[in-house]
């Protein structure tokens, strides 16, 4: 395992040495959290205040903007290069796509870890004081699914560029549909009953259930389903994963 772990040390140098991805990963929910909550302050109520629930929901969308990360983490042409020669190199297939996951993940951990802080120092967003841990695990599970299903899915269109503009226009429509950017459920039934087929929309209601009704129960389906859909990622990446792409 030695030659997995200094793959992996370098998969993880590569992005935290990059103060691009630290500006990105950091800066675009926490600045969208900070807008959205002062454009909107005063229309919500005083048990969620508008900075409330756009910390939550901002830090679900940079969670799954985290897909961008593990693309080009995976396929940037840097990267690509270095993997040219892991391809040539005696090792398993794993060892070649599997630390980008995992570095991608750690990043994207830190980063939102970082982002949370700041949005609960700056504006005292409620994550649900003792139970910040169960939010936090959600948003573990949602980073995790998120960087594996990248991985699979550039193993599938084997183009950095395609992966990127698919994956952002899906997860902005996604977030759209479930109520990140503004509630949908004062806008008919309509349109409450089309933002339920978007799984960001159990996701915000197991992270609001979680931090105003210490109910955990939606919170525990969600982390599972994460999980059991990441490792179905990773077991489809392993399937579909050929080096040979890279040569």
């Amino acid at each position: 395992m030695y030659e997995f772990k200094q793959i992996l040390k370098t998969d993880l140098k590569n992005l935290y040495i990059n103060p691009m991805w630290w500006g990105v990963t950091i800066g675009l929910p926490l600045m969208l959290a900070l807008i959205m909550g002062f454009i909107t302050k005063g229309i919500y109520g005083t048990e969620v205040t508008s900075f409330d629930y756009y910390a939550v929901t901002m830090l679900i969308f940079g969670a799954l903007n985290n897909a961008t990360l593990a693309a080009n983490s995976f396929m940037e042409g840097r990267i690509v290069k270095a993997n040219m020669r892991l391809c040539n190199a005696p090792i398993p297939d794993f060892f070649i796509f599997l630390p980008k996951v995992i570095a991608s993940f750690l990043f994207g951990v830190v980063c939102h870890t970082i982002a949370a802080a700041a949005l609960f120092l700056i504006t005292g967003a409620n994550f649900g004081g003792a139970d910040a841990i169960f939010l936090w695990l959600l948003m573990l599970t949602v980073d995790l699914f998120a960087v594996c299903f990248s991985v699979m899915f550039c193993c599938i269109l084997k183009n950095e560029e395609t992966v990127n503009m698919i994956l952002s226009t899906v997860v902005m429509l996604l977030c759209l549909l479930g109520g990140v950017f503004f509630p949908m459920k004062g806008m008919g039934r309509v349109v409450s009953a089309i933002s339920n087929i978007s799984p960001v929309t159990w996701i915000s209601a197991a992270a609001f259930q979680t931090v105003y009704a210490n109910r955990l129960l939606l919170l525990g389906c969600v982390c599972a389903g994460m999980l059991l859909l990441a490792g179905l990622c990773i077991a489809l990446t392993t399937k579909l994963f050929n080096r040979e792409d890279y040569l």
